[in-house]
């Protein structure tokens, strides 16, 4: 894009440029991070277009996927995740230990480490983070423990059923003690750290949720401070978010020089996925992910607009459909799900038989051009080790459905439609975020069931709605979304929320008090098991069976995974696209050439 393009892109103005932005004012820390990348040139201005806007700057806020992504580009952890090296690196932490009966970790902060105000970063920030996630109130009325700030780092940091207890050293040192052996814990710390001398206040007097708004970045941005490689510099809604280096960020390169090397990193929001790739594909935006069904279009580009597609195989996210099995009642009284209803849901063969019904090679084929596959398993095969290879397929066979649903007790009538034991018509509603490609894999759900003498509608909504109806209300009969994680390859615990029968991911029937079924119970002693041993291959093993008993049941019904692409900008240096995550995961390091 040509310079005074990007300026009407970040400030609507051709007469001056972009603020400039100064180097080396502050020493590097005493500990810095030196890292093992091509050392780089400072400049440069990267676009990258999204089609979600963020909902909050703070982490322990529900958020979306854009929060989350943007998020990580402002707030560090003790420890992050390196796929180069598949592991976890030190972050905030410079290093740390496990005792011997691996029940007690010890962290050591790096000397020297200050929030982009210049405060310094303590232990104390550390201990102000997880008292914030692990604070509790009484219920005045049914005396139940909750968590003073609801987040869904709650329950994670609860471990055997006891809360993970924490205790600072020194202003550099922090100790957190385990009840039991914990694998995941090391994972589980991805937490952003965050200030107390700003938070503190808030936490006390009970607002803390409403803290670094969406509102508190477009009047005063300064007030969300950081330890990420970038801050904001300003925020429009609809329009754009733009970062700016943080200029105490404890990173550097072998020359001495403070990342990111990037001037500004602007996320411009567009209206939906089809503007996001154009502007890829016409050179507007720097990096882009490219869908399986935009893939060849895309591709003829490359040379014009000087950009490199890379194909990251199969995908660890995934998509499934599932019916609502929620027993509860609403405020009046009434089923969440009408009595008939849950019946069939409830019973596995009716699941089982919409899956035999669902044509998704049909849908693969529509959809993405054939770049993708069936799954089998909420895990998918992309995350290696932890994915179950064992499990039924449940290929394409309405003869194979129509077996299982005259053995659950369901016939035809003479025009066709199916009906249950008691003479009832089967008929749901399939509930859909408004999107191209999910009405195209709506209306082929549609005519599969049409096939199998189901009726069943589509109800489109936005994505907000859903969520509420699917998490809050319970006011559906069947949806589907994605699900996936850029550190679901290393380890299930991220999914731990789903796969717990008191997970509030739980999509089926969410935050159960008890596990409604025996196998929601196995699976929940099983999540516990692999939690509870350091073996890696008993890990597996637990984690197999949960999926194996996933599979007979299907309370999630699965569609497929698509194959991954991302498109970047041949200019930029430092890239390396790992095969599950960000593209620019690496951001801080990302130079822009000159030749």
């Amino acid at each position: 894009m040509p310079f005074l393009g990007l300026l009407g892109v970040l400030w609507f103005t051709a007469c001056e440029g972009p603020p400039k932005v100064e180097r080396g004012q502050h020493e590097l820390p005493e500990d810095v991070e030196v890292v093992d990348w091509e050392p780089g040139e400072y400049g440069g201005i990267f676009v990258l277009n999204e089609i979600t806007q963020p909902t909050t700057f703070n982490p322990q806020v529900k958020n979306n996927v854009t929060t989350s992504f943007i998020l990580s580009y402002m707030l560090a952890a003790l420890v992050e995740y390196d796929p180069r090296r598949s592991e976890f690196v030190p972050a905030l932490a410079e290093s740390w230990e496990v005792s011997e009966d691996n029940r007690s970790y010890t962290f050591h902060l790096r000397k020297g480490l200050r929030w982009s105000d210049g405060t310094p970063l303590t232990a104390d920030d550390v201990i102000f983070t997880f008292d914030c996630i692990l604070a509790e109130k009484t219920d005045p009325e049914t005396g139940e423990v909750l968590p003073r700030y609801p987040s869904r780092y709650y329950k994670q940091y609860h471990i055997a059923g006891e809360k993970l207890r924490y205790k600072k050293i020194d202003d550099h040192t922090v100790r957190f003690d385990l009840p039991t052996v914990y694998a995941p814990f090391i994972y589980d710390l991805g937490q952003p750290i965050l200030p107390k001398h700003k938070l503190q206040s808030a936490y006390e007097d009970g607002s803390f949720l409403k803290q670094w708004s969406t509102q508190t970045a477009i009047e005063s941005p300064e007030e969300i401070i950081v330890t990420g490689p970038f801050k904001i510099h300003s925020y429009r809604p609809g329009e754009r978010l733009v970062l700016r280096p943080n200029p105490h960020y404890w990173k550097a390169d072998r020359e001495g020089q403070r990342l990111p090397y990037l001037d500004y990193f602007v996320l411009k929001f567009v209206a939906d996925s089809n503007t996001e790739i154009a502007h890829f594909a016409t050179g507007k935006s720097d990096a882009a992910a490219i869908g399986a069904d935009d893939y060849a279009w895309v591709k003829q580009a490359a040379e014009t607009y000087d950009f490199t597609i890379y194909d990251r195989g199969p995908s660890s996210s995934v998509n499934f459909f599932w019916f609502n099995l929620h027993p509860g009642k609403n405020e009046d009284g009434e089923r969440y799900v009408p009595e008939h209803k849950f019946r069939w849901f409830s019973d596995k063969r009716f699941r089982q038989a919409v899956q035999y019904g669902t044509n998704r090679q049909g849908i693969i084929n529509a959809v993405l051009f054939g770049k993708g596959e069936p799954l089998t398993s909420i895990i998918p095969p992309a995350q290696g080790k932890w994915h179950n290879p064992d499990l039924p397929r449940y290929g394409y066979d309405p003869e194979k459905a129509r077996e299982l649903l005259k053995e659950a007790g369901f016939r035809w009538r003479e025009d066709g439609r199916l009906v249950d034991v008691e003479g009832v018509p089967v008929e749901f509603t399939l509930l859909l975020v408004e999107s191209p490609i999910l009405d195209k894999i709506g209306l082929t759900f549609v005519e599969n069931m049409k096939a199998l003498g189901m009726a069943v509608n589509i109800e489109r909504t936005d994505f907000a709605t859903l969520l509420r109806r699917t998490d809050d209300t319970f006011t559906y009969d069947i949806t589907i979304l994605s699900w996936g994680s850029s550190s679901a390859a290393y380890d299930p615990s991220g999914s731990k929320a789903l796969y717990l029968s008191s997970g509030e991911y739980h999509q089926w029937y969410p935050n159960q008090p008890e596990p409604a079924t025996e196998w929601e119970a196995r699976i929940d002693e099983l999540i516990g098991l692999q939690e509870r041993t350091l073996d890696m291959e008993k890990r597996y093993d637990y984690m197999h069976e949960v999926q194996a008993i996933l599979a007979e049941q299907l309370p999630l019904l699965y569609g497929f995974t698509p194959y991954g692409y991302s498109g970047i900008k041949n200019k930029w240096r430092n890239i390396y696209v790992p095969s599950a995550g960000s593209s620019l995961w690496n951001i801080e390091v990302i130079w822009e050439g000159k030749d």
